[in-house]
């Protein structure tokens, strides 16, 4: 036992270094011009009530998440499983027994009930492993399960984003549609008198197939966006507030985002980066769990068994009990190099662990670099778009009052309202842009620590 210890003294769990250098600053975050509560979650920093309950109604039924939290859950059981074989085990035995002494050929038989237990002393690196392996599978959950959740509300946000969009440009282009009618009549009635071509003619009502074949399709995008948000918050049916949502014009509020100034060690707290931390720890438990497979095994077995009638060369002795205490020892003499392969393979799966691991981190400063990059692009897009929103709404009152008044013709009055809503198209989409990159930006800088304490709540999802 001694010559055991010595051997295995060299036994153990790897420690590597996961130091990797970080910027100081992120360049291209802005200077913030705003407080906010950062314990408030993000997407309510838009007052919109419709969104705050998409949201909050897919993390409880989403079937993404629900799976991550079972998962979580599994792999919180395998822990406790792995912790607790490291312990004696003790069991029950109730059966029959026989042996046979080969040096003067007696021979005994007896029924034993009692209890036996076995136990492998924990000094190689195999418990340690083991132990690390399981802890960083129940990290790795927890991080696959933040990042479903993460993942889930940014898809939430953008998707409700072009739900909205998709909304109000249905709006518009109806207008455009009924813009267009009334210039296609107004032709059709010229063209008898004389004041119009049949060419002018034949172009007007070729708009106004145009227009209605774009309502068509933003009608069909519009259903599609309502068929995600049915999938990604677990229904069945579209809610009937989410049919209604074009009756209320979108605005965001923007007032309360602040810019982002984003702590440089928060890239060490991304999901993506907790899982490859994750699996280094676990890439190193399977090293010493390897290693120790090249060192003896010692252990320790007894027994308090109740033996019934034994019989000895016809003879029978009273009944009684046995009992033993006694170390066992096992030595690996030649498994044809199994073993020292199975370490060598153990080992080249951790280096390629470290290597993921800084990949990951390259890859996660180049993430969060770029979506706060597109996020202050779309921002300044966004400022000059809600300048542009308030003139248009001033220049279509203006052209009422104009054909009221009677300086405008109804044919310049129609063409000018049908310009005014096609800018209002594109005023849509830069608003679904903004709120996806508003979406992006948060979900890079994703804070485990921070979404952990929200990790409590069960998702209201069942399996049936």
């Amino acid at each position: 036992m001694a010559l055991s210890f010595a051997l295995t003294a060299c036994g153990s769990v790897p420690h590597p270094d996961l130091n990797v250098k970080t910027p100081a600053t992120w360049r291209n975050t802005a200077v913030p011009t705003s407080s906010a509560n950062a314990n408030e979650p993000w997407w309510t920093l838009l007052n919109d009530p419709a969104l705050n309950q998409v949201v909050e109604l897919a993390l409880s039924n989403n079937l993404s998440v629900a799976q991550s939290y079972e998962r979580l859950n599994a792999e919180r059981a395998l822990e406790k499983a792995t912790l607790a074989s490291h312990k004696p085990r003790v069991g029950l035995y109730l059966g029959p027994n026989s042996s046979v002494a080969f040096s003067n050929y007696r021979s005994s038989s007896a029924f034993l009930f009692g209890f036996d237990f076995n136990w492998e002393v924990p000094y190689t690196s195999k418990k340690q492993g083991e132990r690390e392996m399981a802890q960083a599978n129940v990290e790795m959950a927890q991080a696959s399960m933040v990042a479903a959740r993460t993942s889930l509300i940014a898809e939430v946000v953008r998707v409700y984003g072009e739900l909205r969009a998709a909304d109000q440009k249905v709006q518009s282009i109806k207008k455009i549609v009924a813009y267009q009618q009334g210039v296609n009549e107004m032709f059709e009635r010229s063209v008898a008198v004389g004041a119009v071509s049949q060419q002018d003619v034949m172009e007007a009502n070729s708009k106004l197939i145009e227009a209605e074949s774009a309502l068509s399709e933003m009608r069909a995008i519009r259903e599609s966006a309502i068929q995600r948000l049915d999938v990604l918050c677990g229904l069945d049916a579209p809610l009937p507030q989410w049919l209604a949502l074009s009756e209320r014009p979108w605005l965001l509020e923007r007032a309360k985002v602040p810019a982002f100034a984003v702590p440089v060690d928060l890239i060490m707290q991304r999901p993506d980066v907790q899982t490859a931390i994750a699996k280094v720890i676990y890439a190193a438990g399977a090293v010493g769990v390897s290693d120790a497979e090249l060192y003896p095994k010692i252990g320790l077995e007894g027994a308090v068994l109740y033996s019934g009638s034994i019989i000895r060369n016809g003879s029978t002795t009273p009944d009684g009990l046995i009992s033993f205490l006694a170390p066992s020892l096992r030595f690996p003499i030649m498994d044809w190099g199994v073993s020292r392969e199975q370490k060598n393979a153990s080992e080249a799966e951790l280096r390629r662990a470290i290597l993921s691991y800084r990949d990951t981190v390259l890859q996660a400063i180049a993430e969060t670099e770029i979506t706060i990059a597109n996020f202050n692009a779309m921002d300044e897009r966004m400022e000059r778009t809600s300048k542009e929103a308030v003139n248009l709404e001033d220049a279509a009152k203006r052209n009422k009052a104009g054909l009221t008044i009677g300086y405008l013709s109804p044919l310049d009055a129609f063409r000018l309202q049908a310009k005014l809503q096609e800018r209002k198209l594109a005023h849509a989409d830069d608003q679904s842009a903004w709120l996806a990159a508003f979406a992006a930006a948060n979900k890079a800088q994703t804070n485990m620590k921070a979404e952990k304490t929200r990790m409590t709540d069960k998702p209201s999802v069942s399996a049936k």
